[in-house]
Formats: structure tokens, C-alpha cells, sequence
């Protein structure tokens, strides 16, 4: 079995344009589990050339294999620190592809509610971002995510863009 260290490789992620990088295999794989590297995320060894979308990566397929399970099929995670059951909205604008798996998957974090195309109630025990980097496993490239808390006041998203994170951060931040 390969070493998964950091003297094995460095990788670097392209984004809108953007290069970042270089991070080891360990960074990689836990990006993967937290939904930050996705299937279709645009991944290289080097900075200049080489770019493939991950899943084409073989020391990536593993990695999305196991991010791609249910929450019961994986070691029970540990409760978040304010473990209290959140109510939460979920936005989702989902391809044709994506949106039985995305449904099932989110159906699995609690109780839910389809209150319109691509909006969901959700009850559950988990934080915004939480919902956010497990439910990203299921969307594809153009996919795009939206996880409101009401009960805490929090947001997290996916795939938005540039622009639309940066106006996201501004107004949620604002006092009032």
C-alpha cells in the first residue's frame, strides 16, 4: 500500500482560474473528506502543467469512495460541540444527475422536508458546515449548495463562485 505522508507528493488545485498549493497527500485527503476536493475539482502535481479532474487520479478514487458513503456505513463521527438539534434550510441547484443522490443523501442527516425545487427543511443534530462538506460529495461540477442554520444564526455553501461568496460574507457579517 502507497505511504500517504507528506515526502510522497505535493499537489496543487486550480479554482476559477486560481492555483493554490502545494499540499501533501494528507492535506489532500482530508480536503476530500471535508467536500473542499471534489470528483470534478481540477487537480495537478505541478504548478504549470498536468491538470486532470481528481477522480482520474488514482490515489484520489479511494479517497472519494470513502467520502462517498452513507454517515451509518462509516465509524460513527463525534457530535459537534453544540450538538443541539438545529433547524436548517438547504438550497440546492442540482443537475438532472445529481438530484436522487443528493436527496437521499441529505434524507440521511435527519428529518426533512421538501418545501420547493431544490429547498429543503432539515432537523438535524450537525453544524451548516457540516451539512455542507458531507452533502458536497453528492454534487456534481455545476452543482451549487446553500445551507442556512436558523438556529444559530450560520451559513455554509458550495460552488457559489467568487463573487457570490464574497457578497455572502459581507452581508451575513454585517451588524445589526
Amino acid at each position: 500500500m502507497p505511504r500517504d505522508d507528506a515526502s510522497a507528493t505535493s499537489w496543487f488545485v486550480r479554482v476559477e482560474g486560481r492555483v493554490y498549493g502545494p499540499y501533501t497527500p494528507a492535506q489532500m485527503h482530508a480536503f476530500v473528506k471535508e467536500g473542499r476536493v471534489a470528483a470534478h475539482s481540477t487537480v495537478s502535481q505541478s504548478r504549470e502543467a498536468g491538470w486532470l479532474d481528481a477522480r482520474q487520479v488514482d490515489q484520489f478514487k479511494g479517497w472519494f469512495d470513502e467520502a462517498r458513503q452513507t454517515p451509518a456505513q462509516r465509524r460513527p463521527r463525534p457530535a459537534p460541540g453544540d450538538a443541539r438539534t438545529a433547524n436548517f434550510v438547504v438550497i440546492a441547484h442540482l443537475s438532472q444527475e445529481s438530484e436522487a443522490e443528493f436527496a437521499a443523501a441529505l434524507s440521511e442527516f435527519g428529518d426533512t422536508e421538501q418545501i420547493g425545487h431544490g429547498v429543503w427543511l432539515v432537523r438535524a443534530p450537525y453544524t451548516a458546515a457540516i451539512l455542507r462538506n458531507e452533502l458536497s460529495h453528492a454534487l456534481s461540477r455545476d452543482d451549487k449548495l446553500l445551507v442556512v442554520d436558523a438556529s444559530r444564526d450560520r451559513t455554509a455553501w458550495f460552488n457559489l463562485g467568487r463573487e457570490a461568496d464574497q457578497r455572502i460574507r459581507e452581508l451575513w457579517g454585517r451588524p445589526q
